[in-house]
C-alpha cells in the first residue's frame, strides 16, 4: 500500500468520525508525535584533492526538523593555521588546535542545500578524513 494511499484513508476515516462527532454534538481530537529527524550528507565532488587553495568538497545538503534549532559539526584533522571552511563563500576559521569546528549554529528547523568548500594554507599530504553530522538542539522525539 502506497504512502499517499495510507494518508487518504486516514483522511477519510478522521472526517467520517468528525461528520459524526458534530452530529452528535461531541469532539474529536487527534495527536501525533513527529520524530526528530537531523542529517547532514556531502554530495562529494569528483576528485576532492586537498592541495593548497581553495579545494571543492562538494554540496551539502542538511535537514533538521528540530524545533529548537541545530548544529552541524565538522570533525577533522588538526590543519596548519590560516585553514578555513566555505560555506556558500562565507569562511568559518578553523582553529589550528582543534579537530572540530561548527559549520552552522542555529536556532530553528532548516532543509538547505550548500556548497562547501574548504581552504588550506598548505597541502596536507596524509589521507585527510573528516566527519560531519548534524546534532538538534531540545528535546528529541
Amino acid at each position: 500500500m502506497t504512502r499517499t494511499m495510507r494518508l487518504s484513508m486516514i483522511l477519510a476515516t478522521v472526517l467520517t468520525a468528525s461528520t459524526a462527532a458534530r452530529a452528535e454534538g461531541g469532539s474529536i481530537s487527534i495527536n501525533a508525535r513527529v520524530r526528530t529527524l537531523c542529517t547532514a550528507e556531502i554530495k562529494a565532488a569528483p576528485s576532492a584533492i586537498f592541495d593548497k587553495g581553495l579545494n571543492r568538497v562538494g554540496e551539502l545538503i542538511e535537514l533538521c526538523n528540530s524545533v529548537e534549532g541545530y548544529r552541524l559539526v565538522v570533525k577533522h584533522s588538526e590543519m596548519s593555521q590560516g585553514a578555513y571552511w566555505l560555506l556558500d563563500g562565507i569562511p568559518i576559521d578553523v582553529e589550528k588546535s582543534s579537530d572540530v569546528t561548527v559549520l552552522v549554529d542555529s536556532t530553528q528547523p532548516a532543509y538547505r542545500q550548500r556548497h562547501l568548500a574548504l581552504y588550506l594554507p598548505e597541502p596536507i599530504s596524509e589521507r585527510f578524513p573528516f566527519v560531519l553530522y548534524a546534532e538538534p538542539k531540545g528535546m528529541v522525539f
